[in-house]
């Protein structure tokens, strides 16, 4: 039996005995190695600059091989609003170890909200799903660290920094039910 059918088999008989335990039935399909991490909301105000950042935790091999999987992998920055509205978004399609990569957002960006402050959130992707901005290019595994700082134009001063994300699930939703 080819080792693809044995992997089939095993997931089935997963299924089959661990569905009727789990509290939603349900699965997530999406790409491999795909994750997203998303701030908390922000108040940006009139005169900040929204600092979304993103740095690869990954290190370079010092020997590569046939299986060594790449270090460098795709990254998606974007910035949403309130009401879950892309305001801003940049790829970056070979984001190489131990570097950084930031995407900006001035207040003045911001035309859908007319409140002060307008609220917002940030969002890193590691290998999206292709969109009109970009293909992943590379779809290796990535560790990342992310920040979001809000800044005074002006002075330069940080009004606010914070590391806190939260993982949320990418990819379809497939419902499925149990075998019995």
């Amino acid at each position: 039996m080819k080792s693809t059918g044995l992997c089939s088999l095993a997931l089935a008989g997963f299924f089959a005995f661990a569905a009727p335990s789990m509290a939603q039935n349900a699965i997530v399909v999406g790409s491999l190695g795909q994750q997203a991490l998303t701030t908390g909301m922000v108040g940006l105000t009139s005169n900040q600059t929204a600092r979304l950042s993103v740095l690869n935790l990954n290190t370079t091999p010092t020997t590569t091989s046939a299986f060594t999987p790449p270090n460098s992998c795709t990254v998606e920055l974007q910035f949403f609003d309130a009401q879950n509205n892309s305001v801003k978004q940049f790829v970056v399609p070979s984001f190489a170890p131990q570097t950084a990569t930031s995407l900006d957002l001035k207040r003045s960006e911001i035309i859908a909200q007319t409140t002060n402050p307008a609220e917002i959130r940030g969002l890193i992707t590691v290998n999206p799903t292709p969109t009109p901005v970009g293909a992943p290019a590379n779809p290796g595994y990535c560790s990342v660290f992310v920040t979001l700082q809000i800044f005074d134009q002006t002075t330069g001063s940080t009004v606010v920094f914070t590391s806190d994300t939260r993982s949320i699930l990418s990819g379809t939703m497939i419902p499925f039910t149990a075998i019995r």
